[in-house]
């Protein structure tokens, strides 16, 4: 993971990701490929031939000189090329960020609310070889903000990324809905089932329809005091209170209780 990925705020992802265009390079090390290109050559004629100077230490001396020269030079080359591969130019959805450095970190980062506006600059060989230099004007500038963008590769691509999610963030209506909030449609919501009640509760003498046995058909096998019962009824009633007693639906008070109240109108 990369240095400045690890710096990114709770949120915040990278929309778009550059550095300098590999001609940048070209510029910075066309002399030391010089170097290179001329040491190398030297030490393959030094190699290959009889001594140039007539002496065999000088030319010793100035083989040991090309070899310096030589390493020299492809170790300054690959420096350029570890510090291009390090480099980070990010558009996020909230900064815009620069980072730069070997060992030593050097970033700087802007906030896109405070992007005034960005001038692209392109020559006719930067159009070609699509590279450019931006500069990005904000309100931190007198404090220090982010430097120019010098020879950005694809520069016309990050100002769009930038500008768009500039827009994005001040009017958040404009931006797409992300993938976590796309979340599965909700399951219908169904009615609960009321649970049968527990013995010994207010809920026993309550009267409920269905098909199972519940504590309200003891109380509508009640008979009224202005009915009349026949004996079979009153045995099936008592019945149907032990069935309910043995489930656990009524306690054994309740159940006597009932059974008293029974027996006398018999």
């Amino acid at each position: 993971m990369s240095y400045a990925t690890n710096l990114l705020s709770r949120g915040e992802e990278i929309v778009f990701e550059s550095r300098q265009h590999w001609f940048a390079i070209l510029a910075e090390t066309w002399a030391w490929v010089v170097a290179v290109i001329l040491a190398l050559a030297l030490l393959i004629f030094l190699g290959t031939n009889t001594p140039i100077f007539g002496n065999t230490t000088i030319d010793g001396i100035v083989t040991i000189v090309l070899l310096v020269v030589l390493l020299g030079s492809l170790a300054r080359i690959g420096s350029v090329l570890w510090a291009w591969r390090n480099q980070e130019f990010l558009v996020t959805t909230r900064r815009i960020i620069k980072c730069e450095g070997i060992f030593n970190k050097n970033m700087g980062d802007s906030g896109l609310e405070k992007v005034n506006d960005a001038h692209l600059s392109q020559s006719w060989l930067g159009r070609i070889f699509d590279y450019g230099t931006l500069d990005i004007l904000t309100a931190a500038d007198e404090l220090g903000g982010i430097e120019d963008f010098h020879m950005l590769a694809d520069p016309v691509k990050f100002k769009i990324a930038m500008l768009n999610q500039k827009e994005l963030l001040e009017r958040p209506d404009l931006a797409p809905p992300r993938r976590y909030q796309q979340r599965d449609a909700q399951p219908e919501m169904r009615r609960a089932e009321p649970m049968p009640p527990r013995a010994g509760s207010d809920r026993v003498s309550e009267v409920h329809s269905g098909p199972a046995p519940i504590v309200g058909e003891a109380r509508a096998a009640e008979p009224a005091p202005s009915s009349q019962h026949s004996g079979s009824d009153l045995a099936t009633t008592l019945e149907r209170l032990g069935g309910l007693r043995e489930k656990g639906l009524i306690t054994n008070e309740e159940y006597e209780a009932k059974k008293h109240d029974i027996l006398e109108r018999m």
